[in-house]
């Protein structure tokens, strides 16, 4: 879980960055990068949650 959360907070920071560098230089290339990572983490949060519940319909049966 300990690596999980890891790299979620990567994947917020690499947006955070990717929004910054989009504000400084009006770049429409991080505005790519950030669209990027935001479907990653999405992606990866919506994997854990298919994991989760996976793990608890097998604990049920």
């Amino acid at each position: 879980m300990l690596g999980i959360r890891l790299l979620l907070i990567l994947i917020g920071g690499f947006l955070i960055v990717s929004l910054l560098g989009y504000a400084i230089s009006r770049d429409p290339r991080w505005l790519r990068f950030a669209g990027l990572g935001l479907k990653g983490g999405l992606a990866l949060i919506l994997l854990i949650m298919l994991v989760y519940l996976v793990e608890r319909l097998v604990m049920v049966i």
